[in-house]
């Protein structure tokens, strides 16, 4: 049994959104920590139901719920989350005690079409003060956490439309946006951009839409955001979207700051365990002269106290232990109490371990 490292926090109900609203989220207590590293993500998840799943309304969360807690995934950026009011009350109901689910909806048609959300792992992040910022409804939109030492991050998600058409229209509304409303560059933009900037990024290559390519280019220098990922691998191929036509390209993104081009490691792109047709882009945050924090220690679950099988087998390995010090004829750095101390304690952890999986067992039953 692992002492957890954090709290988690009650439920709160989803708040609507606006643009340029901000939407706090749940008020943590105030000792909340976030962990040194934290661990991002982005998916398009391609609507909320999958007939794999049963269709139901929120059948995706199941899937999305696991995958965060298995890959200890701190913020999953997600597009295409076509979520009403009804849905994030469901969410909230179920998955309230480790997600914490900021979204933004299409205001035209939120259960069919876009749609994004921030969630956040309440195990893992620091969701006390968190404020979602929408820039488009549904399109583009801005979250802004606590961090540590009194810092922010602020992570900008990002579904473009299908139309690269549309695109030029697109990024410059949301420059404009972001100059309106006087707001500082991000730390991350990530999401789904529906166009490459680079034909290496397509399979068979090509260049996509200048014009589209120009605007974003655009958008890019005045955040003040690059490609890190394409930096570092010039000459890498990674795709994250199969098209029914079976070309290949790399839709999906993380751009980041450059102060934090040392910061991001473990960059992978793979198949999720939640049904979409694209892959799930990651990379860990873990900015450099941060305090180490560990796994944490392990200790007695309190049922173990009370069973008195343990109990008898602890006397037993007391009874030696003590003979065994009282056996010490000439103390050596080998032979010595403290030693057989050491061992004393190492083996009622693994006996009291033993027990403890077997009482699992029984409960999971």
């Amino acid at each position: 049994m692992m002492i957890p490292h954090y709290p988690t926090h009650p439920k709160t109900q989803p708040q609507p959104t606006q643009t340029g609203t901000q939407i706090p989220a749940t008020q943590a207590c105030s000792d909340r920590k976030t962990r040194v590293n934290i661990k991002i993500a982005t998916l398009n998840i391609k609507g909320h139901t999958s007939p794999s799943l049963g269709l139901s309304q929120t059948s995706k969360w199941v899937a999305i719920n696991c995958t965060m807690r298995d890959q200890k995934i701190g913020i999953l950026c997600i597009q295409e989350s076509h979520l009403c009011p009804e849905h994030m009350t469901q969410i909230d109901n179920l998955y309230a005690q480790r997600l914490k689910v900021m979204n933004s909806s299409n205001p035209d048609c939120p259960g069919s079409s876009a749609g994004i959300a921030f969630v956040l792992n309440k195990e893992i992040t620091n969701t006390e003060n968190a404020t979602l910022q929408v820039i488009i409804p549904g399109r583009a939109a801005i979250l802004s956490i606590n961090w540590h030492n009194n810092k922010k991050l602020k992570i900008l998600n990002i579904y473009a439309p299908n139309n690269l058409n549309e695109h030029k229209t697109f990024w410059d509304k949301i420059r404009t946006e972001w100059q309106h409303l006087n707001l500082e560059s991000p730390d991350l933009m990530l999401g789904d951009f529906n166009l490459t900037e680079d034909p290496i990024d397509r399979a068979p290559a090509r260049l996509d839409h200048e014009a589209a390519i120009d605007a974003l280019r655009d958008l890019r220098i005045n955040l003040k955001v690059q490609d890190r990922w394409r930096l570092d691998h010039p000459h890498s191929r990674m795709f994250t979207f199969t098209s029914t036509h079976q070309t290949l390209s790399r839709l999906d993104r993380i751009y980041t700051s450059e102060k934090h081009a040392d910061s991001l490691v473990e960059w992978d792109s793979q198949i999720s365990q939640i049904p979409t047709d694209h892959k799930m882009v990651s990379m860990r945050f873990a900015p450099p002269g941060l305090p180490h924090i560990g796994k944490g220690r392990w200790s007695w679950p309190p049922g173990l106290l009370s069973d008195n099988n343990l109990i008898k087998r602890i006397n037993e390995i007391g009874i030696e232990t003590q003979k065994k010090i009282k056996n010490i004829m000439q103390r050596t750095e080998e032979t010595n109490p403290q030693n057989s101390w050491t061992t004393f304690k190492n083996q009622i952890n693994e006996v009291a371990k033993e027990v403890a999986k077997t009482h699992l067992c029984k409960i999971n039953q």
